[in-house]
């Protein structure tokens, strides 16, 4: 695939993955920063730390809070795993639903270029059968990467995880400065 098709994409994957690693350093600042945390902080899953912070700070967290924490940090994983169904999924638990894009796959193995020509045609113009949804595909099917990542950044989903991340980082935020004025 051309370079600068792929550059099209990548400003909002960037963004995402960044913001979802930001997350996880605020996570285990946060757990270092406190006495009874720090066994945790360098914990190999991010899950670990993200519990005890929860169990800590549990009075000043609300329900909504602690599943925001915890579908954050799993919509990092799956964003840094290029799972981008699973990462809909949690966007969606999140409240952050972005209606699919319309990114068509069109299996065009074993065609002739005349062929291809045909079906590439009929699915422009949206004839049942010539095509399929990407957003209605398996994430994990072969193949299915970059029509997947199409299929996010066009729906926005890419942007709609980072304003998610950004929400739980506040929230990490505010824990941190509770645990410094205690």
């Amino acid at each position: 695939m051309p370079l600068l098709m792929l550059d099209r994409f990548l400003p909002d994957y960037k963004a995402a993955a960044a913001e979802g690693v930001v997350l996880e350093l605020k996570l285990r600042l946060l757990a270092d920063k406190v006495p009874a945390l720090q066994s945790f902080a360098h914990a190999q899953r991010l899950e670990d730390i993200e519990m005890q912070i929860a169990q800590h700070f549990g009075a000043a967290l609300t329900e909504v809070e602690k599943k925001t924490l915890a579908r954050c940090r799993v919509l990092r994983n799956k964003i840094l795993h290029g799972n981008f169904r699973a990462a809909r999924e949690k966007l969606t638990e999140l409240g952050k639903v972005a209606p699919g894009s319309g990114v068509k796959k069109v299996d065009l193995g074993g065609l002739s270029a005349p062929q291809m020509r045909t079906k590439i045609t009929q699915a422009i113009a949206g004839e049942a059968g010539s095509y399929q949804s990407v957003a209605d595909t398996e994430a994990k099917a072969p193949g299915s990467v970059y029509g997947w990542l199409l299929e996010v950044h066009t729906a926005g989903d890419l942007r709609q995880a980072v304003d998610a991340f950004q929400q739980a980082a506040m929230i990490v935020d505010r824990l941190t400065v509770a645990a410094s004025t205690k």
